[in-house]
């Protein structure tokens, strides 16, 4: 029987901790959410991880303005993903596209890769939101791995982009978990 868990993304160690009250199972941990999300200090997950018993995939995201990325950038985000894996993160949100708005799945494959041989979850995160093709891209992390992917549906909340969500999960929520991202609270779920 699948269970629901309500996640949360969260930009601060209290905000893990408010979370875990109010019901949350798991949290995206972030820092500087106002930049749209970017990884987290190492001191924040540890934090996370000694004051709550929620699950944590952190934000690996090295700067905000795209997710067209250049090798050191890349480098960075591998390096980052070890560490936080290496000191309790439960997964990675995550996501490399092409100039072209397309899945780079050389660097995708790869993280997720890294991330099966730490036995955790491999996240694409909204980044998705930006490519030109959301069946051939989910197709192709569904090929690369991928475990989850974060997406408003192509849209700039989820509840706009309800119709594409629910065509995704009707056609392939079988074989890739879809969390449905941004825009939700208490009074729209």
């Amino acid at each position: 029987m699948k269970t629901d868990i309500f996640e949360v993304c969260a930009g601060s160690v209290q905000d893990c901790i408010n979370a875990e009250l109010g019901g949350a199972g798991r949290v995206e941990l972030n820092s500087a959410l106002y930049l749209g999300g970017l990884t987290p200090s190492l001191a924040m997950l540890k934090l996370v991880k000694e004051k709550t018993s929620l699950k944590v995939i952190c934000m690996n995201r090295p700067r905000a303005a795209g997710f067209y990325y250049d090798d050191v950038e890349i480098e960075t985000m591998f390096m980052d993903a070890e560490i936080l894996l290496e000191n309790g993160a439960d997964g990675i949100a995550f996501g490399f596209l092409n100039p072209d708005a397309t899945i780079n799945t050389t660097q995708t494959k790869k993280m997720v890769e890294l991330i099966h041989r730490n036995h955790k979850e491999a996240v694409f995160h909204r980044a998705f939101d930006c490519v030109s093709d959301p069946y051939v891209a989910i197709q192709q992390l569904i090929d690369c791995g991928v475990d989850r992917i974060l997406t408003s549906g192509l849209q700039p909340t989820a509840l706009q982009g309800c119709e594409l969500l629910n065509h995704l999960q009707f056609k392939f929520g079988e074989q890739v978990e879809i969390l449905a991202g941004s825009g939700i609270n208490v009074d729209n779920i």
